[in-house]
């Protein structure tokens, strides 16, 4: 219970600092319109929308489901059932490699990303989990401050308390901006391979699950060798982590993007 009570208070004042510090909206690396909800939770009714700023963020979080189905219409949510097995791996594998054992921040990825940043002397890796990404999209906006930093890390622990992993990843999937004006995994399906979600190949699962790193510099239409290079540093890492043969990873590189319906 005290712990419960510090990660609490912490979250109050990660949240409080946050929402008082000025917008300063970064795109992501390779610039796009990656989606950015306002910093103001919005669509709060009754007691809930008389609470101040900061807990109708924790409010939000901890119904995330429901905040979740609104941002896409109700016809493009797809049941993680219903999309091909390879998308999630792929995501996993090139997002978040623990995503199955961190409780919504993982500490080894913060380190290895603060020692590559350190190295190349510029930001090329986050450490953001697969469940901060989806808070940060969901809630917050994209300021690059500490005080989103700290609210993004506390709201994450809130969705894993309350959310299975395979629930996070179904959202995350139907709620991530893809480029090529999509967002969700069914219309970006559609725009990219005319295809269903279900359908998916291996090669076209790792090509989408390599689009949220900068959806707009990767849309394949518009930087096919760009998209494709992404695409292949997914299959390698799916490869390392085992979850493709040598011999798929070898048949799924060499395979041409094939973009369009």
């Amino acid at each position: 219970m005290r712990k419960l009570l510090v990660i609490l208070v912490l979250l109050a004042g990660a949240l409080c600092f946050y929402m008082t510090r000025p917008s300063t909206i970064h795109e992501k690396a390779g610039g796009g319109p990656a989606p950015v909800v306002a910093r103001t939770p919005a669509g709060l009714s009754g007691a809930a929308g008389s609470l101040p700023a900061p807990l109708q963020l924790v409010y939000k979080a901890w119904n995330v489901r429901t905040f979740a189905r609104q941002r896409i219409p109700r016809e493009d949510w797809i049941p993680l059932a219903e999309i091909s097995p390879w998308l999630p791996r792929a995501q996993v594998a090139v997002e978040d490699k623990r995503f199955y054992s961190h409780h919504g921040v993982d500490p080894d990825g913060i380190i290895r990303a603060t020692l590559v940043n350190i190295q190349k002397d510029e930001v090329v890796e986050g450490g953001s989990t697969i469940t901060q990404q989806l808070v940060k999209n969901l809630l917050l906006t994209s300021d690059q401050t500490m005080g989103r930093k700290m609210a993004e890390m506390g709201l994450a622990f809130l969705v894993e308390a309350r959310c299975s992993k395979e629930e996070i990843l179904e959202m995350y999937l139907n709620t991530t901006f893809l480029g090529a004006g999509a967002t969700g995994v069914k219309q970006a399906s559609d725009v990219y391979f005319g295809k269903k979600p279900k359908d998916l190949s291996l090669p076209q699962a790792a090509m989408l699950a390599g689009l949220p790193y900068a959806p707009t510099a990767l849309n394949p239409y518009n930087n096919w060798r760009g998209a494709k290079k992404r695409r292949n540093l997914v299959l390698q890492r799916m490869y390392e982590q085992q979850m493709i043969t040598d011999t798929q990873l070898e048949e799924a590189t060499s395979e041409p993007l094939r973009i369009g319906k």
